[in-house]
């Protein structure tokens, strides 16, 4: 790994940094809307605790480092899934655009009917047919506020290249649009 090294031209000095002191807005619901204008992935982290595999659909995921290779995603602090994911092995689950069923099964709202087939052979449970996948095992855990920020360790990955993405934008699924759909 190389030292970080910071340009006096283009960066102001600590000391000399400024806070910027406008009250902050407090209307939660129109800043979540406009958060929601920033499209993500949509992922499922997954588990096993005893002989049962869990998860929870989480769409703040993101990469962190490449040495040592670090991915993080944020939990609310009410999770259930928070507890587990601090103390043993996890996958993310990118999730393909169809894959919506998925999505909603592990967002508390249970597809009927709707079985998930799993893969159990290389660490934590994963989902079949996932656009990609990483294996993680927990790094650190910080303070988020309402959320917890976990970040992952990286020991296995994969993706399926013509699969593409499940999204969501605006508090609605959709997938990615492609130059194909212009014309």
């Amino acid at each position: 790994m190389t030292d970080l090294m910071w340009s006096s031209e283009i960066y102001e000095s600590i000391q000399d940094a400024k806070t910027v002191s406008a009250e902050p807005q407090t209307d939660a619901r129109e800043l979540r809307n406009t958060l929601g204008n920033f499209a993500t992935g949509v992922t499922v982290l997954t588990y096993q605790s005893g002989d049962s595999f869990y998860g929870v659909t989480v769409n703040s995921f993101t990469s962190v480092s490449m040495d040592p290779p670090l991915v993080l995603v944020s939990l609310t602090r009410k999770s259930r899934a928070l507890t587990y994911l601090l103390e043993r092995p996890f996958a993310i689950n990118v999730l393909g655009d169809a894959q919506l069923q998925t999505a909603l099964q592990f967002a508390g709202k249970p597809q009927d009917g709707y079985p998930i087939e799993w893969i159990t052979n290389d660490g934590a449970p994963r989902i079949s047919g996932s656009l990609a996948h990483f294996q993680c095992t927990p790094w650190a855990g910080y303070d988020g506020g309402d959320h917890i920020l976990v970040l992952g360790r990286v020991l296995s990955f994969g993706q399926q290249d013509a699969t593409k993405p499940l999204v969501f934008y605006r508090g609605r699924w959709s997938a990615l649009a492609t130059d194909e759909d212009e014309g």
